[in-house]
């Protein structure tokens, strides 16, 4: 989902797909990169949700992650 303000600007807490590119050069595998722009609230970071980019809660973390404090 894609919203922009009346600048153009993202909407907080949304991400956008910027580019999307697809390599099919290897036989039976293709490789898909993508880069996403990303406008967080507070206390979010840019991440994925879905196989999507998205602003999730940047407190959480998986089990047994070590911190980087």
């Amino acid at each position: 989902m894609i919203n922009h303000s009346a600048t153009g600007q993202l909407a907080a807490g949304t991400c956008e797909i910027v580019t999307l590119d697809r390599d099919s050069s290897q036989p039976r595998r293709t490789i898909a990169r993508q880069t996403a722009r990303c406008a967080c609230k507070k206390g979010q970071i840019a991440g994925t949700t879905r196989a999507r980019p998205a602003c999730v809660d940047g407190k959480r973390r998986r089990g047994g992650e070590p911190s980087l404090a």
